[in-house]
């Protein structure tokens, strides 16, 4: 029994009443997943790539194409930040496309994008000519590569693979209008879409991931799935049965779990004065099905925004057994980025005061900007777990937060065992590449 195993059997029994020992960062997210809180109020490793190649001051020539670059510099920037769990995810949105043959845009200081004044497919007959996934083709072997080495340095519950799921695959390959066209108006032609996205385009990925030994788990992001691309009536109708599909293909000829559609059904409007409480509950609902363990989820959207006491309200009423559903509670990526650290840590103070005080919360950021002042996350990162600490103080306002002051990562970064593989990745780096 591994120790990361050991320390997850430790968190549920804490969280279930046995509070005995020191908990570890994996056995504070297990106590609050299954049981009902821990020591503190956990804050999960954030999807982070571009940011992470900043603070890293690696190139992107070299951080999206080599594996162990990649993970390593995740690893430690998670790691000085403090996260408690690590959230390792490249591009994942372009891999499968990329090695299908559409025209890419590459860029000294970000991630690939999808040229889409060319897209991949434009009728039924494009299926055909493009044919399946080869996975020694483009960016496959090193998404592979990755996913094998997340799962053997990152250990942890939310150490998996990677992939593109379909409904965001087929936006990646013929753009979102076209997209959204065909399952509205052609469903013979989206149906066909959907089939070659899952059997032909991810299938092969997913047999090539499932080939190394340690990935047992791997999961599709679906952002353009989210609302409002997608109302909660086509989440239904189109994502939840593709990623059962998919779910049941991957367990029965794979041997490990495949769970698509994340982020599908994430409630993004932009707009707070649209903000619809029963369109909430709606989404909501749908990605419930979505996720291998039941969890209310926020993510990409404009959480800052909304009233949390709704989010707190379908958890409670969702709950089973006295306990409310464990709650995803994403700081959206903008607000990370263009807030004070005063700023964060008053929504951190009103959202433990609604979500916290009965557990089953975790925090995490929507995605961090390349941008974002790190000052801001190792502030987020200390007001939950200060003004998170149960039992939660009765009144959070007597509590102040002080910004922490943190050692340069790159001093930092010199006793670690990453140190190596980024400082030599720095060497001869294009003159186009620049960090502030």
């Amino acid at each position: 029994m591994t120790n990361s195993t050991l320390e997850m059997i430790h968190g549920v029994l804490y969280g279930n009443g046995l509070r005995i020992g020191k908990l570890s960062s994996a056995g504070r997210v297990a106590a609050m997943m299954m049981g009902k809180y821990g020591d503190t109020i956990p804050f999960m490793g954030p999807q982070s790539h571009d940011h992470t190649m900043t603070v890293a001051k690696v190139p992107a020539k070299k951080f999206y194409w080599e594996a162990e670059l990649f993970v390593d510099a995740h690893i430690a920037v998670q790691r000085w930040y403090g996260f408690d769990t690590f959230t390792i995810i490249p591009d994942a949105y372009n891999f499968e496309v990329e090695a299908l043959g559409a025209k890419f845009i590459y860029s000294d200081n970000a991630m690939p994008t999808v040229d889409t004044n060319e897209p991949l497919i434009k009728v039924s007959a494009d299926l055909d000519k493009i044919g399946s996934l080869d996975p020694s083709k483009g960016r496959i072997p090193m998404g592979v590569e990755t996913a094998r080495l997340v799962c053997e340095k990152a250990s942890g519950p939310f150490a998996m693979g990677f992939f593109c799921s379909p409904f965001s695959l087929i936006c990646q390959a013929m753009g979102y209008p076209k997209a959204i066209r065909a399952i509205r108006r052609d469903k013979t032609f989206a149906q066909e879409l959907f089939d070659y996205a899952e059997n032909e385009a991810i299938f092969p990925y997913l047999k090539a991931q499932a080939a190394e030994p340690n990935v047992k788990q791997t999961a599709g992001a679906d952002a353009w799935a989210a609302f409002p691309n997608l109302p909660p009536d086509l989440v239904e109708e189109w994502v939840v049965p593709s990623a059962k599909r998919m779910m049941e293909r991957g367990k029965k000829e794979l041997g490990i779990s495949v769970m698509a559609g994340l982020a599908a059904a994430d409630y993004c409007e932009e707009d707070p004065d649209k903000f619809d409480k029963e369109i909430m509950f709606k989404c909501w609902a749908s990605a419930r099905k979505l996720f291998i363990m039941d969890v209310a989820f926020s993510g990409m959207g404009r959480t800052q925004d909304w009233n949390m006491e709704w989010l707190q309200e379908f958890a409670v009423l969702n709950g089973k057994g006295n306990r409310k559903l464990p709650i995803y509670a994403s700081l959206n990526g903008r607000f990370m980025r263009d807030s004070s650290p005063e700023q964060i840590v008053d929504k951190i103070r009103e959202w433990v005061d609604i979500m916290g005080r009965d557990g089953r919360i975790l925090f995490f950021i929507g995605n961090v900007p390349a941008d974002t002042p790190p000052i801001n996350v190792h502030t987020a990162i200390s007001a939950v777990h200060t003004l998170g600490h149960y039992p939660i103080a009765e009144n959070l306002n007597s509590i102040s937060i002080t910004p922490p002051t943190a050692q340069p990562f790159d001093e930092w970064l010199k006793d670690q065992p990453e140190a190596e593989t980024i400082f030599k990745a720095r060497e001869k780096m294009p003159e186009s590449q620049t960090f502030a």
